[in-house]
């Protein structure tokens, strides 16, 4: 079959169990056999079972050895077309090459022959598992089992693999050129092959190999113009196929890269556009640690002289990764790099046109990810610490909906314990009718606006937000029910006790103009009611006489032990309610100021630690 046929990858999947051991790994030259040594068989050794693929040149069958008893793979030319003298020739070099490369990571070729209708067929070891390019699509796919068994150490294990399979072709003096995840395979049993050596070139033939005439659409090559998959191709494999190691690891690099990210390095539509490796800014979704992010990008770098050297220093670093030996000096480096852009984004937020805010938050995340890696540096810690310290130039949209919320349930809980107050005053109705009522509508007028303060209290309670209309309407009758008790002992009497109780609670509350309206009103409640009794419109409540204050009663009689009870209920509501809300206020205040002295504790010890 071509070269450019991917047919091992395209296989069922198929198995050898057995296990080769005592490789030799002697740097021997790769080198061209003569097509004499190639007989035409007379026995009929192989016996042909079902067809595992089938390419543009030739196809692979399935077939048992007689000889050996073994089932064995057979990748053999077509017999019903006219081949070329440059197919036949990549045929043979295909069967060459690999089966001079002995490593447990390269399919075994058992055998060169000719079958007797003259078929020209290379024999194989069969073997199971999928291709890395199958493994990679069940993973973008969501695939639970394959997440499940292929995890990303598993692949990084796999690769590293990879890697030593390559550097041993290089040592015996071989390029692969089409390294890619359908040129991969992994077995069941931890075994990992790397397939399809047909655009194999040896690193003493100056002369390319014939290009296929017959490439899949994954390729994506063109016939005579490229050696390779330009998904995966260095770019100097673009323009001259005859090309050295690096090649090789640039492919290496950006099958890493789809391992990492289930994304391709290239896009499709734009081949010759130069690759980025960045998986932080292609695909920071993944979260995929700084080091491995480095090696891609160093091992897919536009100039072949500033990759990895060999494909064991690619696989040296992904072991060292592996292994937990996290490379510091390059963490510095990183996390000094990360602080660089934070003080940039800080020198430009101070610009008269920048936008200030969006400078912060990237100084802030640039601070954030040289923390993550170099947690230790107290003065990225204390430049972090700093921004967070600093409030902003407007309050954020999201804090001013925050504040709000928390507002609201500042002034609910308000509003039920004005609630309670008022209704503490139906309490003494029967204290009040057991004094004696002189005047029903001086009752009325204390006892309705209270009531509908209550009324109104309760309601808003129950509302999510409790509106600005709302609280005035409340406090507005409260205050009204307040002066008009100067009917009870005159304006001088209980009246000012409870109305500064009132505002003063009220002074807590988070809107200035809402505290502004209490005073006012408080004001006009303490001072109207005496205001209309010296003008004579009200009728005064006290008699001025030989040194005496003398309480004239206007809404009811004042026995002895009803007015004592009265005045003593009155004094110890204005005494329990407000107290009971300014306590709650001040446990909210000081659970605040603790999570911010915690905030500074935390703060201190990052800067510290």
């Amino acid at each position: 079959m071509g070269a450019g046929d991917s047919t091992v990858d395209s296989f069922p999947t198929y198995a050898d169990l057995t296990q080769t051991q005592g490789w030799a790994h002697a740097a021997v030259p790769v080198h061209e056999l003569d097509d004499t040594a190639i007989g035409e068989t007379t026995l009929p050794r192989y016996t042909e079972g079902a067809l595992l693929g089938v390419g543009g040149m030739g196809k692979v069958l399935l077939a048992h050895d007689a000889r050996i008893g073994r089932d064995v793979a057979v990748k053999q030319l077509h017999t019903d077309r006219e081949l070329t003298a440059e197919e036949r020739a990549r045929f043979m070099r295909e069967a060459r090459v690999q089966g001079q490369l002995e490593h447990p990571s390269i399919v075994p070729v058992y055998d060169i022959d000719k079958r007797p209708d003259g078929a020209t067929f290379f024999t194989m070891r069969r073997v199971l598992g999928r291709t890395l390019h199958a493994i990679l699509d069940d993973l973008r796919a969501g695939n639970p089992a394959a997440r499940a068994r292929y995890t990303q150490r598993e692949l990084l294990t796999a690769f590293a693999t990879i890697c030593l399979t390559i550097d041993y072709a290089h040592s015996r003096g071989v390029i692969h050129r089409d390294l890619k995840p359908a040129n991969v395979m992994l077995g069941d049993f931890g075994e990992v092959y790397v397939l399809d050596w047909g655009l194999a070139r040896l690193a003493d033939d100056g002369t390319p190999a014939p290009a296929s005439l017959d490439e899949p659409v994954e390729r994506l090559s063109m016939t005579g113009e490229l050696m390779g998959t330009p998904l995966y191709m260095a770019p100097e494999q673009m323009g001259d196929p005859a090309v050295g190691t690096a090649a090789d690891v640039f492919s290496l690099g950006a099958m890493l890269f789809e391992i990492l990210t289930l994304e391709r390095l290239r896009d499709p539509r734009a081949i010759y556009a130069p690759p980025d490796a960045r998986i932080s800014v292609r695909a920071p979704q993944r979260g995929i640690a700084p080091e491995l992010e480095t090696i891609c990008v160093r091992a897919t770098d536009h100039d072949p002289a500033a990759r990895y050297p060999s494909a064991r220093a690619l696989q040296e670093a992904v072991v060292r990764y592996l292994e937990g030996d996290r490379e510091v000096a390059q963490r510095k480096q990183l996390a000094a790099e990360h602080a660089q852009k934070a003080k940039e984004a800080l020198v430009r937020a101070e610009a008269p046109d920048a936008d200030f805010e969006q400078e912060r938050t990237t100084a802030m995340r640039e601070l954030g990810r040289a923390l993550a890696l170099e947690p230790t540096n107290p003065e990225h810690a204390a430049m972090l610490g700093a921004i967070i310290a600093t409030p902003p130039r407007a309050v954020p949209a999201e804090v001013r909906a925050a504040m709000f919320a928390e507002e609201q349930m500042l002034v609910r809980s308000g509003t039920k314990h004005s609630a309670a107050a008022n209704l503490m005053w139906f309490l003494f109705l029967p204290v009040v009718i057991a004094m004696g009522i002189r005047s029903g509508v001086a009752t009325a007028i204390v006892l309705v606006p209270i009531g509908l303060a209550s009324v109104v209290a309760v309601l808003a309670w129950r509302q999510a937000t409790v509106t600005y209309t709302a609280q005035l309407a409340i406090l507005g009758l409260t205050l009204f029910g307040m002066a008009a008790t100067s009917r009870l002992y005159g304006p001088l009497i209980l009246v000012p006790t409870i109305i500064v109780a009132i505002t003063i609670v009220i002074q807590a509350h988070p809107h200035a103009p809402i505290r502004r309206a209490v005073w006012a009103m408080g004001a006009i409640a303490m001072i109207l009611p005496v205001l209309l009794e010296l003008a004579g419109v009200i009728p005064s409540s006290y008699l001025f006489a030989n040194n005496q204050i003398v309480i004239v009663p206007q809404m009811h009689d004042l026995p002895r032990i009803g007015s004592i009870v009265l005045l003593l209920g009155a004094g110890m509501g204005s005494l329990i309610v407000p107290s009971l809300f300014v306590a709650r206020l001040r446990q909210a205040l000081t659970e605040a100021q603790l999570r911010l002295h915690l905030q500074a504790w935390h703060f201190k010890r990052l800067g510290t630690s």
